[in-house]
């Protein structure tokens, strides 16, 4: 009677847990402006307590280090945001410019279409398909982007201010959890989250590391070329960079477009260039380098971090689109820790260590058919890993 109720109630069990996670996962989105910024600032956390540690290997005042710490991140903060203001006033006065250059680009693609396809009505036009003022619409956006920026700077205050709270706190926590739990529960608690920041730390160094890089390679190759607002595709290559996989598609794409806005039909020449610079750029950097080293760090699945973009891109957009790497890392960690959730955390890996461990399994079974059928002895099979 109690085998047969084994199953109903694991069942049960699963139903409730998936549940629990919808559930939670809801929460989350509905909470966003609470829990948001929380997140933000232990990602931020994670990027700075490397620092930490090394100036707390050279003696330096524990306060003394938050202070630098804080600097360094309000410092970076708004450079950035000044860079931002700085590009959308830019590209706000060079509007009414490339507006022509898209509008003649558009009547010379109409025209060809029109003069080719029999179908193809005589007015026909690209830009009317859209059925929408996108000149009105982009002008506003850029004209309104300081004020957006007063928003995200009232935002970034409480992050601010949780990031400070989180950098007092960071040499007491670990202390009140052994005395909080019982001595194994803290020992394995305190382990897990000294694998999650070392993880957390390690990826977002070298994130940095490939998306300044990527960045750079990006302004060089405007600069080389005549592409204008070079400073505004560094910057973006950047930023999107930390966007695994979309982030490098849309700046791409962004970069051949604005090259072919700026130079077709005059110069074809130099958009084969942006092309031919931007894809290998991506294909080196983004295709080659970062899968292998991230790889090496994290060990996850490139089919799971696109999901995983995916709904923390759908729960809190953006800033949830930044952040799914790092989540589904410590999602991974947790389960791997956790003997009933090990099977998540193997579907959450890259899988390469298995294939490595069967095709191991598969050599060992073929040498000892092999030794079977040369000594005329029985071949017994072994059982899969």
């Amino acid at each position: 009677m109690r085998e047969s109720a084994n199953p109903y109630s694991r069942q049960v069990r699963n139903t409730l847990v998936a549940a629990a996670i919808i559930l939670f996962l809801f929460v989350l989105k509905a909470a966003q402006e609470v829990v948001l910024p929380v997140a933000m600032a232990l990602f931020i956390f994670a990027f700075v307590n490397p620092l930490m540690e090394r100036l707390g290997r050279w003696k330096v005042p524990n306060l003394l280090s938050i202070a630098i710490c804080l600097a360094l991140v309000v410092v970076i903060f708004f450079g950035f945001l000044y860079i931002l203001i700085m590009m959308a006033d830019m590209l706000l006065a060079r509007l009414p410019y490339y507006a022509d250059r898209i509008r003649s680009l558009d009547s010379l693609l109409s025209g060809y279409i029109v003069e080719h396809f029999d179908d193809v009505p005589p007015g026909f036009s690209f830009l009317t398909l859209l059925n929408v003022d996108w000149y009105s619409l982009a002008s506003s956006w850029l004209a309104g982007f300081s004020s957006k920026a007063v928003s995200i700077l009232s935002d970034a205050m409480m992050v601010f201010v949780i990031l400070l709270f989180l950098l007092l706190e960071r040499t007491t926590f670990l202390p009140k959890i052994s005395y909080a739990f019982p001595r194994d529960k803290s020992q394995k608690f305190s382990s897990m989250l000294g694998r999650i920041n070392r993880q957390i730390s390690k990826y977002l160094v070298l994130k940095l590391l490939i998306s300044l890089i990527t960045g750079l390679m990006f302004y060089l190759t405007a600069v080389v070329t005549g592409l204008d607002f070079a400073l505004v595709w560094g910057v973006l290559a950047t930023l999107l960079n930390f966007i695994p996989t979309i982030g490098s598609i849309i700046v791409t794409v962004l970069t051949i477009l604005m090259a072919v806005i700026q130079f077709a039909p005059d110069s074809w020449i130099n958009i084969v260039y942006v092309f031919l610079l931007t894809i290998s750029i991506e294909m080196i950097l983004g295709n080659i380098i970062d899968p292998r080293l991230q790889g090496v760090q994290l060990n996850m699945s490139p089919l799971m971090i696109l999901v995983s973009l995916s709904i923390w891109g759908y729960i809190w957009g953006l800033p949830g689109m930044f952040l799914a790497v790092p989540i589904m890392s410590i999602i991974q960690i947790v389960c791997a820790i956790t003997p009933s959730l090990k099977p998540i955390a193997v579907l959450l890996s890259s899988g390469r260590s298995y294939v490595r461990e069967q095709d191991a399994h598969h050599k060992r079974h073929k040498d000892e058919v092999v030794a079977g059928e040369a000594t005329g002895g029985d071949i017994r099979f072994p059982d899969n890993p």
